[in-house]
């Protein structure tokens, strides 16, 4: 997580001419709710043009909720949130840690493919036919890093009900075929995060007024 943070510090100060990142050191081991690391700053500040420049170098600890401070929450005091230290003799603007995780999504063009897989899948498809067939003609995504995610199928024992689901809970495509057809649900955002029914292809299976949001 220090890596992330230390990204987004980076961004936010790309372009200032005061504050730089020069360090950054994540602690393994870490638990949730302990700080995850520390990033390393130089300020350089020109009180009057008559002066010379002000060095001085900064570390602030960061935790699952930001920077992380003897009192949760302290972010008001200054001496709370950064800690001078010495600054390194070498010390300069560093880039941050290259992000090479992969990016899961619903490509673009995935849900007319599902929606044509599941018209003419025959009665007779098990979901891993279905899976397998949606994987083979699936849309490659086209963004930095960016892969599909797994499709999920259930077929129902006896009645044939198709159920599908891809994504997460903040960008699922949910599709089911029933005897009314095939149709593309669209389910509240609440009840698709883990603990309520999810972006799982149970859930496309469930009755409609489940599907309803709560509030």
């Amino acid at each position: 997580m220090i890596d992330d943070y230390a990204r987004w510090a980076d961004t936010d100060t790309e372009k200032s001419t005061v504050v730089e990142l020069i360090g950054y050191e994540p602690y393994p081991g870490a638990i949730h709710g302990e700080p995850v690391g520390a990033l390393q700053f130089r300020a350089t500040m020109q009180p009057t043009p008559n002066e010379g420049p002000h060095v001085a170098c900064f570390e602030s600890q960061f935790d699952f909720w930001g920077v992380a401070t003897e009192e949760p929450g302290e972010w008001s005091d200054d001496t709370a949130v950064a800690h001078d230290i010495a600054c390194p003799p070498d010390a300069k603007r560093i880039p941050p840690p290259v992000d090479t995780r992969l990016v899961d999504v619903v490509p673009d063009g995935a849900e007319a493919l599902v929606v044509e897989v599941l018209t003419n899948a025959p009665s007779a498809a098990s979901a891993d036919d279905i899976v397998a067939e949606i994987v083979k003609r699936m849309p490659q995504p086209t963004g930095e890093r960016e892969v599909a995610f797994d499709p999920e199928v259930t077929v129902v024992d006896g009645d044939g009900d198709i159920g599908f689901a891809m994504g997460d809970g903040d960008d699922c495509l949910l599709v089911k075929r029933d005897v009314d057809g095939v149709q593309v649900l669209q389910v509240p955002k609440i009840l698709l995060q883990p603990g309520e029914f999810g972006c799982a292809a149970g859930t496309a299976l469930q009755p409609g007024d489940q599907l309803r949001s709560p509030h």
